[in-house]
């Protein structure tokens, strides 16, 4: 994240007919991204889609670069659309205090080549093998109305801010 705030977990799942990438990461992170997608095989035409577990910009920023370079869809919960097709971090969100609403923007940029329009809207229970992925879409509202988990068959559960994933 801008400012060495943390970082952002990005998914890379290969299936039998391409590779599925759950969150997508800031923007000024697109190099770094870039070179795992290579290393790991997947090329332009290879990514399939882009699921993003929450909108905002440290999980979202590349998508709208993603699906123009590689074709993939991306897909995350109706909720959520607003805060990247507008870059309005708290559109999906409530009880934010004026002090933060107004430091966030200058902050965290998300300029308008990051905002997109969501190809596929997903909700709780939905299938994820139309992407070749054996997994569901599990709602858990908290983070942000739309924040969504990804559960798949194996068990193995994406969820983006719903627990912190560092080391101490």
């Amino acid at each position: 994240m801008p400012l060495h705030l943390g970082g952002v977990n990005c998914y890379l799942l290969r299936t039998g007919e391409g590779f599925v990438l759950i969150d997508s990461g800031n923007a000024n992170q697109r190099q770094r991204l870039e070179e795992e997608l290579l290393q790991a095989g997947c090329g332009a035409g290879d990514l399939r889609a882009i699921l993003l577990t929450h909108g905002d910009f440290d999980h979202s920023g590349n998508a709208a670069y993603l699906r123009a370079k590689y074709g993939a869809r991306i897909a995350m919960h109706a909720a959520d659309a607003p805060m990247v097709e507008y870059g309005n971090l708290y559109a999906s969100r409530k009880n934010t205090s004026r002090p933060i609403r107004a430091i966030v923007p200058l902050l965290f940029h998300f300029g308008r080549a990051e905002r997109f329009r969501p190809d596929t809207s997903l909700e709780d229970g939905d299938d994820l093998a139309p992407y070749g992925l054996e997994a569901r879409v599990v709602s858990i509202p908290g983070h942000s109305r739309g924040s969504i988990g990804i559960l798949t068959a194996a068990g193995d559960f994406f969820c983006g801010d719903l627990l912190d994933n560092t080391r101490q």
